[in-house]
């Protein structure tokens, strides 16, 4: 019969060579993006889409990031005890499914799939919603207990389909020749199903190692993982050293996935499967230990709250060596996911960068707590012109730590016309070579600026004006982006890009080319500065750290590295004169109202929401 119906099947499928061909090419097409990242992991070139020759230095700058094997750590932590748990739970819960009927069992197999269907980030929002509820610190426990909850399901759906396939007469027969039930369970009950467990046991751990989203809503400090580090560092461009380390991430995750393929293949593979599982099990036992064993563990500690690669590792260190306080680094990406984090409850941090608008924002709400200058005596060092400013008066709230200007960038060698106004990105002969950066302020501000308005502006009429301009640009750009603005330019794809001081003087530094300009009609200029939050608990070892990175030589090393301008005079004089007198970095700032700097603009900022999310849907 089944002979019959595969010969009467008109259709052939699963008969023609066309269609393993079609398969593979389905399959490479969807490996392809991750094959690309791995080899551009050893790319000379710091741009990503640019080769210029084989190197591992990469992979040496990823190992010897102590922060990033920080986040390594906790992820192993958390994947092991979630997947521990999460397949202790979800095999009991399977063997209830399976092998018994009682009242509400159909709802409660119903409900199993609730973590699969919903989306994520709703998933991750009730979740922080429950623990601040509940009064649970959000850390390491908070993304366990997080993991276990959606791994639960996946673990109980793979098990319960072993259990339903076990025949039931061999636990019967064995418990008529004399066994008792848990020794039927262990001698023939979980020999059968254990393929089904250790599948389920790597899938739970893949979960919960590639898992961001649910962790970024229940992240706490000093519980970075890998994937909120790696999301972290795009914020400052996609470096080979972003792709090194998303490399081993992807072997780790699919060396999980070809140990579950091979238990799942059955008995005739059975030593290789063990053996693998073995070792794969044994290395992420040592690396666990190891990372858990030789952490120090210093009980005066400073929790920070900042962008990644936006501070000096080294000085981190020189601050422990000297003062006996550790820095631990937890990492934000944008001011709005670091204001919904302090309003919905999370506790813990103990010094956090906002930029200036949102310093206003936090001020209003209550989130941040004054300073003590008599803590802080190399506040001396700060240029005046950058202290007392509209969004902090009196200067109690918040240190300047780094400026920057939002200009454009272009191929000078291509663009031969002068440009020195925001004109051009308007320009039809640039058409399809255009980019703006993928930021709702920066964007609506160009165009404000066009119009002759102020970026502050909350007038409806000016703000429909305001959308119109971009709707006439928008045809004429290449897309809305804010990671690979460096790559397309080298690459050709584009020759104008908006962009941001700090990335537009990397550039330069490798490809003097590419010229970056501060349109005549003015343009943005951003301050982030470091604040103490509220429920810090570590506010005197915060003021220390903060006193620290204000002396004049250690913010010149930070300069160095970050490669944004600090309001530091004395800082200043100690850099490179190459770097001191570069325009890019340092333009003029004796007088700031020549640029326009990012205010709150309360309740409009939702019209403003809706206007850009116009502006991108069409």
């Amino acid at each position: 019969m089944e002979g019959g119906l595969s010969r009467a099947n008109d259709l052939r499928i699963g008969k023609g060579w066309w269609l393993r061909v079609l398969s593979s090419l389905v399959v490479l097409f969807l490996l392809s993006p991750l094959l690309l990242l791995m080899f551009f992991s050893f790319n000379a070139s710091r741009n990503i889409t640019s080769w210029s020759g084989f190197t591992l230095d990469w992979y040496a700058v990823a190992f010897s990031d102590r922060a990033l094997w920080i986040a390594v750590r906790n992820s192993l932590i958390i994947a092991v005890a979630s997947t521990a748990a999460s397949t202790v739970l979800g095999t009991l819960a399977a063997l209830a499914l399976g092998k018994y009927s009682f009242r509400g069992r159909a709802l409660f197999q119903s409900l199993l799939h609730v973590p699969i269907i919903i989306p994520e980030i709703i998933f991750g929002i009730s979740l922080l919603a429950l623990f601040v509820f509940i009064r649970m610190p959000l850390g390491i426990v908070s993304i366990i207990c997080a993991h276990i909850t959606f791994s639960i399901s996946f673990v109980t759906l793979i098990v319960l389909a072993k259990v339903r396939n076990f025949d039931r007469n061999l636990e019967n027969a064995c418990l008529d020749l004399g066994a008792t039930r848990l020794q039927a369970f262990f001698h023939v009950v979980l020999p059968a199903i254990s393929p089904g467990i250790i599948a389920g046991a790597l899938f739970a751990f893949t979960l919960s190692l590639d898992d961001f989203v649910v962790t970024f809503f229940t992240a706490g400090p000093g519980s970075s993982t890998l994937p909120l580090k790696i999301y972290s560092l795009i914020k400052f461009g996609i470096t080979p050293a972003v792709n090194a380390v998303s490399t081993i991430l992807i072997v780790l995750t699919a060396s999980t996935i070809i140990a579950a393929t091979l238990i799942q293949t059955g008995a005739q593979t059975s030593r290789a499967i063990r053996l693998f599982s073995y070792v794969l099990l044994g290395v992420i036992g040592i690396a666990l230990c190891a990372f858990t064993l030789f952490s120090p563990r210093e009980e005066r500690v400073v929790r920070l709250y900042i962008f990644a690669e936006y501070i000096d590792q080294s000085i981190l260190t020189d601050f422990q060596k000297t003062y006996g306080v550790k820095v631990t680094q937890d990492y934000t990406n944008s001011n709005e996911e670091l204001l919904s984090k302090l309003q919905m409850g999370a506790t813990g941090y103990d010094i956090i960068v906002p930029t200036g608008f949102m310093v206003q924002i936090m001020i209003r709400e209550g989130l941040i707590a004054p300073l003590n200058p008599r803590n802080i005596p190399n506040l001396e060092h700060i240029d005046p012109t950058f202290r007392k400013l509209w969004y902090d008066p009196d200067g109690r709230y918040s240190v300047p730590y780094a400026y920057g200007f939002t200009g454009f960038v272009y191929n000078s060698s291509v663009v031969t016309d002068p440009v020195d106004s925001w004109n051009v990105m308007w320009d039809e002969r640039y058409a399809g070579k255009l980019l703006m950066v993928d930021d709702m302020r920066e964007v609506f501000a160009v165009s404000y600026i066009r119009l002759g308005y102020p970026p502050t502006d909350t007038d409806p009429s000016h703000l429909r004006q305001a959308l119109e301009l971009l709707m006439r640009q928008k045809p004429l750009l290449r897309k809305y982006e804010a990671n690979l603005i460096n790559d397309l330019l080298i690459n050709g794809d584009a020759l104008i890009a908006q962009d941001w001081s700090g990335n537009a003087f990397r550039l330069n530094q490798e490809h003097p080319e590419f010229k970056f300009v501060l349109p005549k009609e003015g343009c943005m200029m951003f301050i982030d500065n470091m604040c103490i939050p509220k429920k810090s608990t570590h506010k005197e070892e915060a003021e220390l750290f903060l006193n620290f990175l204000l002396r004049p030589d250690v913010s010149a090393r930070n300069m160095r590295k970050i490669l944004y301008a600090m309001p530091n005079p004395d800082a200043r004089r100690l850099l490179d004169e190459n770097l001191r007198r570069d325009t890019i970095l340092f333009p003029p700032v004796d007088d700031l109202s020549r640029y326009r700097i990012t205010h709150d603009i309360g309740e409009f900022t939702i019209e403003m929401e809706r206007a850009w999310t116009e502006l991108r849907g069409t």
